[in-house]
């Protein structure tokens, strides 16, 4: 009698244990098939974050993280070709939209994203990019660039480098910007603003 007792209560346990474990393992795979997207979304609204690794998530709708606070947000490596500034998290400071399918004409008026700082759009497809914000960093090597255009004086890094379409003739002031990166442009010749250069920057 007390042996069928023992069976009976043990087998039970045993049994419970295989139902966790597989339970477990199937909320452990259920979440690695999630994209980086889907799990942010997880959390509640007004998260609070320094770092938003969004990269090399097939993402091709521009995604609303407006309900976010985020400083660095890294959408990199997407098929990205729309910027849509309602939909960016509070707080943002640097964004990288690099290596996505953004072409044509960008423009990023003033006061739409009033904390932005740093914007990377290098590894696109873009021939001209206009930008309202007081940005301190702007990277846009590798680009199809025929005209850039600040409407500032605070740039402290410029990267244009390896836009072969650009010209000399560009819509800024070279001398309002700390440091340029411009291999592969003009043919090294000395870039010439609306002022240094006496441009009419119409285009």
């Amino acid at each position: 009698m007390k042996i069928r007792c023992c069976i009976f209560i043990v087998f039970p346990f045993l049994l419970s244990c295989q139902t966790g474990s597989k339970k477990k393992a199937v909320e452990c795979v259920s979440i690695k098939e999630l994209t980086k997207l889907e799990q942010l979304y997880l959390l509640p609204f007004d998260s609070v974050m320094n770092v938003c690794d969004l990269s090399n998530d097939s993402i091709v709708d521009f995604p609303d993280l407006s309900a976010y606070s985020i400083k660095t947000l890294d959408l990199s490596d997407n098929l990205l070709d729309t910027i849509i500034s309602c939909f960016l998290p509070k707080s943002l400071e640097k964004l990288n939209l690099s290596h996505n399918r953004y072409s044509g004409h960008v423009r990023i008026e003033k006061n739409t994203i009033p904390t932005l700082r740093e914007l990377d759009m290098s590894f696109n497809a873009l021939d001209r990019i206009d930008i309202g914000e007081p940005l301190c960093r702007i990277l846009l090597s590798y680009n199809d660039l025929r005209f850039v255009s600040f409407n500032h004086k605070n740039i402290q890094y410029l990267d244009i480098s390896y836009n072969c379409n650009m010209s000399e003739r560009v819509g800024f002031e070279p001398l309002d910007v700390d440091t340029i990166v411009r291999e592969g442009v003009a043919g090294g010749k000395r870039l010439l603003g609306p002022m240094s250069g006496s441009f009419d920057y119409h285009y």
